[in-house]
């Protein structure tokens, strides 16, 4: 049967199944003359499409079993031929097997690239080859090399820096991408973001909303000017401003209040306070206010990671000559959390010595990389030396008394 003629035989509407897996078995370089092709729920015209295709009388079922070999030798023409007449019908088709070696060599260079570029930083190098490894960057561009390639210079523009100036998380997207909305949770390149800090600073901001505010914060992003307030007891504001008549009304009652980043940025300590004391656990806030009610000493929670709002009050507080009293956890996040707040001529520790972690009841085994900043004295080999975490709750009795005006 001449070419022409079958071209004309297959462009039959009810043959377009078998031409779409004829076109597949070409792009896997799969043989055009053994095997069979099976249609389940096969319509009555693909039916009496193939019947007459083989030119036999109608025939009846659910499914279609077309066997290659006997489609070639009743067409009377050899596998180049039908492979022809395919290539005429559907185009030019390059073989899936090439396509795929030549796309995988692209994804290698691209990883191997990255590699070199971040390998002084074993955080960014662990986020780099988890991307390899589990397809997301992939699913993130639909495979699109270039464009993950541009993914990941924008988010190691982000990444990159200690921390940025407290900027706001929609500010900080259109900065970089021109897109306010770039960074916004399920973002390809929000995931890849809080994936990198997950692998920097163990905090994954793809479980809660808290966790979120937290990965972010880590890098000095505000995610939004109310969200992430900060817990504070008996902070009173200068007398005439502002906020002073709502947080009189707590402080006189000793009633813990929140200030979020947009009552933060206005915000007029009272100088007369002296020393702020800074804790890390709401639990300590709650018992405080329970024990001591407005005879506690003014005390500020980062609850965990301190938040751009929590570093922008303790500047506020440090500019007005007020001295900060700063504590965490006895674990390795704690002693980074006191690094971070760590303001040099301002602040100092509130029960955070050795002799002080000695004092408190082990709770688990210490996990993380160790921080140990020069400045904390020997605690940081103590710690390392013991293997165990103190939590701020097993001190409480102290930290009351320390409270107690």
């Amino acid at each position: 049967m001449k070419s022409e003629s079958l071209r004309m035989l297959f462009q039959e509407p009810g043959l377009d199944w078998l031409l779409e897996r004829l076109v597949r078995r070409i792009e896997r370089g799969s043989p055009l003359d053994t095997g069979s092709l099976i249609r389940k729920n096969a319509t009555t015209d693909e039916r009496r499409a193939i019947d007459d295709l083989f030119g036999r009388r109608s025939s009846s079922g659910q499914s279609l079993n077309v066997n290659l070999k006997n489609l070639i030798s009743h067409l009377a023409i050899d596998a180049s031929v039908l492979r022809s007449v395919v290539i005429a019908l559907r185009g030019p088709i390059s073989k899936l097997r090439e396509s795929r070696e030549i796309e995988a060599g692209e994804w290698n260079r691209l990883f191997a690239r990255w590699k070199k570029r971040i390998k002084k930083k074993s955080w960014a190098t662990n986020w780099i080859e988890g991307l390899e490894k589990n397809g997301q960057l992939k699913r993130a561009v639909g495979r699109e090399v270039k464009l993950a390639d541009e993914l990941l210079c924008q988010a190691w523009t982000i990444l990159d820096p200690a921390s940025h100036d407290e900027i706001f998380l929609a500010s900080l997207a259109a900065k970089i991408t021109g897109d306010s909305h770039a960074l916004d949770r399920g973002e390809p390149l929000s995931s890849l973001c809080l994936r990198a800090i997950f692998e920097r600073e163990g905090i994954d901001g793809n479980t809660t909303a808290d966790k979120r505010r937290q990965a972010w914060a880590s890098l000095g992003v505000t995610v939004d000017d109310l969200s992430a307030p900060v817990l504070c007891l008996n902070l009173r504001a200068t007398s005439g401003s502002d906020a002073a008549p709502w947080i009189d009304w707590h402080v006189a009652r000793g009633e813990p209040f929140f200030l979020p980043w947009r009552q933060v940025r206005g915000f007029d300590p009272d100088p007369e306070m002296g020393t702020v004391f800074v804790c890390e656990n709401p639990a300590i806030v709650s018992e405080a206010a329970t024990r001591l009610g407005s005879h506690s000493r003014p005390l500020i929670c980062t609850n965990g990671i301190p938040s751009t709002t929590v570093k922008f009050l303790l500047k506020r507080l440090a500019e007005r000559s007020l001295a900060l009293r700063l504590r965490a956890d006895f674990d390795w996040a704690g002693i980074k959390i006191i690094d971070q707040l760590h303001i040099s001529g301002h602040s100092e520790l509130w029960r955070m010595t050795a002799e002080d972690y000695r004092r408190g009841k082990p709770s688990q085994a210490l996990t993380g990389k160790p921080h140990t900043p020069t400045w904390l004295g020997d605690l940081g080999k103590v710690m390392k030396k013991s293997g165990m975490a103190v939590y701020e709750e097993e001190l409480i009795d102290f930290l009351i008394t320390d409270l107690r005006l």
